[in-house]
């Protein structure tokens, strides 16, 4: 090997270093960036998902008829707090949105199905699968600094689609038995 060619050899390494590192570079700025959008949202995101459903969930096992009006104003207060935080996270979170539109939607259609047991239990049981799916792909896309992937995204929309479909089948034929 001559001098000529160990020179032009060191050269296109360097060459593919320095591009490979401004690639590199760019990457973790991208990450970077996508992170401080996410950072103050997935907080305030994480404590509405769980508020909502809480406070379903406590209405769906209310008695008295004044105990489910005070957890419903309370369940409505929550889905106030998602509602506001929804436009916010439309893009950081894309695809996310089919999922928070079915949890503001939550408390009405719990307090429709009152004195269903059974359609309110699977309700509230989907509607807490699909807040995790949705905490866990918040909390991927931040730590990864990234869009959800077209996996998250399915996962979403197929967890929004079964609780949204408890709604729409209408009562229980069980639970309308017991009427």
């Amino acid at each position: 090997m001559t001098a000529q060619e160990a020179t032009l050899i060191a050269a296109v390494i360097a060459a593919v270093a320095s591009v490979s590192k401004l690639l590199f570079d760019r990457f973790s700025e991208n990450r970077s960036s996508f992170r401080a959008l996410l950072q103050p949202l997935v907080a305030d995101l994480g404590e509405s998902l769980h508020g909502i459903v809480a406070t379903c969930n406590v209405m769906s096992r209310s008695n008295s008829a004044e105990q489910h009006e005070n957890w419903h104003t309370k369940a409505k207060a929550e889905r106030d707090k998602l509602k506001a935080l929804r436009p916010k996270l439309r893009y950081p979170l894309w695809g996310v949105d089919d999922g928070l539109r079915v949890l503001l939607r939550l408390p009405e259609w719990t307090a429709h199905a009152r004195g269903q047991p059974k359609r309110l239990k699977l309700l509230i049981t989907r509607a807490t699968r699909l807040r995790e799916a949705i905490d866990a792909v918040a909390l991927r896309c931040y730590r990864n600094g990234r869009l959800p992937d077209a996996f998250e995204r399915l996962q979403v929309r197929l967890y929004a689609w079964h609780c949204q479909k408890v709604f729409q089948d209408g009562p229980d034929q069980a639970d309308a038995a017991d009427a």
